[in-house]
């Protein structure tokens, strides 16, 4: 009989365990390994872009975007929530009050119902092109 409960007990905890590790979250992969993944490496922080005019611009992930202004000019723009929008538009626009895009500004993106979304700045980030 001792040896059933024995059993039992350990094949309960094995089931236990397993069911833990299964139940683990997938690994939040860094924006950092984002953007190096696309060939870039993170740059200086900085609160405006100057005599901007965005050519273009990639999606990273719901809250993160790669801005391209000028020939060679990339920025990596974190939004301060989800912004969902980013997954389903090709064009971004922007809403800024002083003429240079900041930390304070908000990108806007028309979702596919055709509703606007608002999704203010967090940070902006320079970034440079890695070597290779």
């Amino acid at each position: 009989m001792k040896t059933v409960i024995k059993t039992a007990v350990a094949g309960l905890a094995t089931v236990l365990l397993l069911s833990a590790c299964i139940s683990q979250p997938p690994r939040q992969v860094p924006v950092s390994e984002k953007v190096a993944d696309r060939g870039y490496s993170m740059g200086e922080q900085v609160k405006r872009i100057n005599d901007f005019q965005i050519n273009s611009w990639n999606y990273i992930d719901r809250r993160n975007a790669i801005i391209y202004v000028g020939a060679s000019r990339h920025y990596l723009i974190t939004t301060r929530r989800p912004c969902d929008g980013l997954t389903e538009t090709e064009n971004l626009a922007y809403s800024t009050t002083v003429g240079n895009l900041t930390d304070k500004d908000k990108l806007l993106v028309r979702r596919d119902s055709g509703r606007v979304e608002s999704c203010f700045i967090e940070t902006i980030y320079e970034l440079k092109k890695a070597p290779g």
